[in-house]
């Protein structure tokens, strides 16, 4: 139970209350300054997160399991404004591409776990595609919100081009390395067929 209510997982359940709290925000109070400065710092707080745990050995599987559930409401709250504001079918298209990315890695993981007990972690080209989410996300936001500027629709559909080359370039990364690790303990289970034949 401590490990599960350490302070890592009570930021990741903090981040998610803040993006569902900047979601209220701007569907219901129309505050859209304040909904992107919470945006913000909850996704300053997921860089906080995963640094304290790592600082201070308060990994746990919860944690695991909260983290990517966070970063993923948060990112569907931007992604879902960005293409709000930019009220165009192809921002949209790339939009639901990405959103089926992450469903599916959602899923892939789960079968992962509850089939062959393997839990899949987030890779550095993962963590750096979710880098790169955020920042661009949060940019656009924070230029038409916070600076009362006008975001050029190309350049939030080019942007979303890197986003979904990242993503996918990324889950097929983590496939890989699953079956690569599938192979491995395939290897390793194997009864040694010379020691056996020798005894």
């Amino acid at each position: 139970m401590n490990r599960r209510l350490n302070v890592p997982n009570v930021v990741t359940a903090t981040r998610i209350v803040m993006a569902f709290t900047a979601l209220w925000l701007v569907a219901r109070t129309g505050d859209d300054r304040a909904a992107v400065l919470i945006c913000v710092v909850a996704a300053l707080l997921d860089a906080f997160d995963g640094w304290y745990a790592r600082a201070f050995d308060q990994c746990s599987r919860v944690g695991e399991h909260m983290d990517p559930l966070a970063d993923k409401i948060l990112m569907g709250v931007v992604y879902g404004w960005v293409g709000v504001d930019a009220a165009s079918a192809v921002v949209w298209w790339i939009i639901g591409l990405v959103a089926v990315r992450e469903a599916a890695m959602t899923v892939f993981r789960a079968y992962s776990l509850r089939r062959y007990g393997r839990y899949i972690p987030a890779s550095r080209l993962g963590r750096k595609k979710m880098l790169v989410q955020s920042v661009a996300g949060l940019s656009v936001l924070s230029a038409t919100h916070l600076a009362g500027l006008e975001v050029p629709r190309i350049l939030v559909g080019f942007t979303l081009a890197i986003i979904l080359v990242l993503s996918y370039t990324s889950a097929a990364a983590y496939v890989a390395d699953w079956k690569r690790a599938g192979r491995s303990e395939a290897v390793a289970s194997e009864p040694d067929v010379r020691v056996a034949a020798n005894s």
